[in-house]
């Protein structure tokens, strides 16, 4: 853990490091020093000033005197949070906790005392837009805010309800005042390492703001991410993830990365296990809008939902509005399932904006990504968006990362800020040769992916591992 001072109005030095591979050969590219404004928040958010900001903390036994006779060995949206956490959170502990111990209490709970996700929660939490209402997943759970004591700020996640109450919404997410007076008005519980960094004693005052994740700056609070929210079981990776995308050629296996994306058909069950035995999440890669003839299952495909043959590829576009085919991307998604795939990345999911054959609606696209997102989930898989920018509003709240390529050339990577203010990673790549040929594009390029949050790669558009560089 480390601490730094926030300048908030001013700018912030800091260096930019690409670690490149070539040939599987890997070089360091010369640090480069770069001077940048502070990302201004995309979405303002209520300030709330002068709170009575109280201590707890994970693990926390009840007390008649100080927490209300409430303890803190479950939270209001994890019944294990002692475990989930690693262990207790007081100043004795002698583990590094699981989760982030950076987090917070407001009194506000999405879910009423029946379990039951709470109603119009859409006119009053500003990111429920983010979010499956019919789902199962907390709105609160994992949302960011900064808190600021005097010059010092930090910030921290969201994991419990608190001080007093569970329905203070007013307060919570709008200007209205605290609702309880217990504890002199408290209306924010922090953790140790909250309480510690901002130099409180128990209970002080300090104001706090909500913010998209794309404006939480650097510090230790992003250390561990939390990122387990209520009954959703699967692989969440988070903004910092790191990842090696090859889908053509013998995988190399070298590379110091979380996630590995590799084809779901070429890959076989052993060589997922064995990057998984070395601590890999494997994402599984398949087209779920184009015909390809040489997979496995092509004879499945029927001749009246193949189209178009695609701009540039030795593919066909697909009818999305078949039953066959859906029950054709079960099996693919099973097929992910059983080789032990901990995510999947269909592509070719944006056949509305092209020449595809069919007439299909932008309508249709969405049903079908939203039904390949609910067979990825029914099976506790992972999902990530490919390209169609244009669906990101509509289809965020079911995809749980975002894979893109070339938003840089096309000067189109704002929009997809959302998946990063939904504290959701951006997998990017670049295919163009300037980025490799010149230390300046390739460094103005890794500035502007590191301030947008985004994990950038530069590859070859063969994806065959010919040559790598990475924006870390």
């Amino acid at each position: 853990m480390f601490s730094q001072t926030y300048l908030l109005l001013g700018i912030v030095l800091f260096f930019i490091s690409c670690t490149t591979t070539e040939e599987n050969t890997s070089t360091v590219i010369e640090n480069t020093q770069v001077v940048s404004a502070e990302p201004s928040s995309s979405q303002a958010y209520p300030l709330h000033e002068n709170i009575t900001t109280t201590l707890f903390w994970v693990g926390e036994s009840a007390d008649s005197n100080t927490n209300g006779n409430i303890s803190n060995f479950a939270s209001a949206w994890d019944e294990n949070w002692t475990s989930s956490y690693g262990g207790i959170d007081d100043v004795n502990k002698h583990f590094i906790p699981k989760e982030n111990p950076f987090y917070f209490a407001l009194p506000y709970n999405d879910f009423d005392s029946n379990g039951e996700r709470k109603r119009d929660l859409e006119v009053y939490i500003p990111w429920a837009k983010f979010y499956d209402l019919n789902g199962s997943a907390s709105l609160c759970k994992n949302r960011w805010i900064k808190i600021t004591k005097g010059s010092k700020v930090a910030y921290a996640q969201w994991e419990d309800v608190g001080p007093f109450g569970e329905d203070d919404k007013n307060y919570v997410f709008g200007d209205g005042v605290v609702s309880s007076s217990i504890n002199e008005y408290a209306g924010l519980d922090v953790s140790p390492a909250v309480n510690e960094f901002l130099e409180l004693n128990g209970m002080e005052k300090t104001s706090w703001q909500f913010v998209d994740f794309v404006d939480v700056a650097n510090g230790p609070w992003l250390d561990t991410i939390t990122t387990s929210n209520m009954n959703e079981n699967w692989y969440k990776p988070d903004y910092s993830t790191s990842w090696q995308w090859q889908l053509n050629g013998i995988i190399n296996t070298n590379y110091d990365v979380s996630v590995y994306d590799v084809d779901l058909f070429d890959t076989s069950k052993e060589q997922i296990q064995a990057l998984q035995s070395d601590g890999k999440k494997i994402i599984c890669y398949f087209s779920a809008g184009s015909y390809e003839e040489w997979r496995e299952d092509s004879s499945s495909f029927e001749q009246e939902f193949i189209g178009n043959t695609m701009d540039g590829w030795d593919e066909k576009w697909l009818d999305i509005n078949n039953p066959t085919l859906k029950t054709i991307m079960e099996q693919r998604i099973a097929l992910a399932k059983e080789k032990g795939c901990d995510g999947i990345e269909p592509d070719n999911i944006d056949g509305y904006t092209n020449d595809t054959g069919f007439n299909l609606t932008s309508d249709d696209q969405l049903r079908y990504n939203k039904f390949l997102a609910q067979e990825a989930h029914k099976r506790d898989l992972s999902i990530g968006l490919k390209n169609n920018l244009s669906q990101i509003n509509e289809l965020i709240k079911y995809f749980d990362f975002a894979i893109n390529e070339q938003c840089y050339k096309y000067e189109e990577c704002s929009l997809l800020l959302p998946f990063i203010e939904a504290n959701k990673p951006v997998f990017q790549v670049e295919y163009n040769e300037k980025y490799i040929n010149s230390n300046d594009e390739r460094s103005a390029l890794c500035l502007e992916s590191q301030m947008s949050k985004f994990q950038t790669l530069i590859l070859p558009e063969a994806l065959d591992d010919s040559f790598r560089y990475s924006c870390e």
